[in-house]
């Protein structure tokens, strides 16, 4: 079998990334042996589930993280290298000129547009370069959509496997009703994944019904948290944050949520994809209140669970969720979604793509 390392773009840890965990089960599945380098708040290694994760210390001068994830990567036997997002995307240049190994390119992102709304134009402009003198150098792309797969296709070979949850970190539950209902969003705070829309439509809610929400992620932006927690304390919402959990430990919080919000933004890299947390949601038996786009109200129509709406009008918003509350028939919608979803759009029933991909490009049988 195959000595494979994951470099990762960003601390694997906090937040914990749940599409390089999901890999590397597989892999490990396999019987592949796997270390995983990333960026951490100090030098060590550590165990997960068997694999070892080598963790760099961000501490010291620009560039330093990268130095380190490339001495080890230069150090270590590898047969292999699957590069998580661009920053390593970046270093595969020099790993494949001083090891001739291979390098797969896992990129589940719209990169560009991204760093433009997270870093200005600038950091947009330079990663459109960088994507254009190293992507096509690799052996092998993976993404997570058709769409960003045919973007990406003009690089070399793209393989598109989606970014399902997995069964067994979701396991089936009976959904009960609830004497409260309770809202539930998973995912990064920003302005942009619908943050200010979503507390302003929970705070007209809240006038008419008593309905609590969880919110599990974390923000970006120091100042949108200062507002969204001040709006909470201003209007006694009394909103349960969590801050970023575990993927493994998400699903007792989705077994006590009626309804899953995913209010995005009208941007160009979200109305053409399916966020990973609708197929979370749906699994789980939550019916769902979600952003327009051409494949979420195809999925959302043909698995009759939830509601496209436009995400920035809060009014019609808060509208929505009090029909969906008032209607008896919103757990049947969520029951609908979790049989529309279990079998189809799981990881397990695309594992074998990434495996095949692997072997490809290594030795291991």
């Amino acid at each position: 079998m195959a000595n494979i390392a994951i470099v990762c773009d960003r601390e694997f840890f906090s937040p914990f990334d749940q599409r390089v965990y999901k890999e590397v089960v597989s892999m490990k599945k396999a019987g592949h042996n796997i270390e995983i380098l990333t960026p951490h708040i100090s030098s060590e290694t550590r165990d997960l589930e068997g694999i070892k994760v080598r963790c760099f210390s961000k501490n010291g001068p620009p560039g330093i993280v990268a130095y380190r994830l490339i001495k080890q990567a230069l150090r270590g036997n590898y047969d292999l290298f699957y590069c998580h997002e661009f920053d390593p995307l970046v270093y595969s240049l020099v790993l494949k000129t001083l090891t001739k190994k291979p390098v797969i390119w896992d990129c589940h992102e719209y990169l560009i547009p991204m760093k433009k709304e997270l870093q200005g134009n600038l950091a947009a402009v330079l990663t459109e370069i960088m994507m254009k003198i190293a992507a096509p150098k690799v052996e092998h792309i993976v993404t997570v959509d058709n769409l960003l797969g045919r973007q990406l296709a003009k690089f070399g070979k793209v393989t598109v496997i989606p970014n399902y949850p997995t069964l067994a970190d979701f396991p089936e539950k009976n959904n009960t009703p609830k004497k409260e209902p309770n809202l539930l969003y998973v995912g990064g705070l920003t302005r942009k994944r619908g943050v200010k829309v979503m507390l302003e439509a929970f705070n007209l809610v809240r006038k008419e019904f008593d309905i609590s929400m969880t919110i599990v992620g974390g923000f970006y932006d120091s100042e949108l948290e200062k507002w969204a927690y001040e709006f909470d304390e201003k209007n006694g919402l009394n909103i349960n944050w969590l801050g970023w959990v575990n993927y493994r430990d998400l699903a007792p919080i989705f077994s006590e949520a009626s309804i899953g919000l995913c209010l995005l933004q009208n941007q160009k890299r979200y109305r053409n994809a399916i966020s990973t947390k609708i197929f979370e949601y749906l699994i789980m038996g939550i019916p769902v209140i979600t952003s327009k786009g051409p494949l979420l109200e195809s999925l959302v129509k043909n698995g009759n669970c939830g509601i496209c709406i436009d995400s920035e009008n809060i009014e019609l918003i808060s509208k929505k969720i009090i029909e969906m509350i008032k209607d008896k028939n919103y757990a049947n919608m969520g029951e609908s979604g979790k049989k529309f979803t279990r079998s189809k759009f799981i990881w397990e029933a695309r594992e074998n793509n990434l495996l095949n991909i692997i072997k490809q490009y290594t030795n291991s049988n």
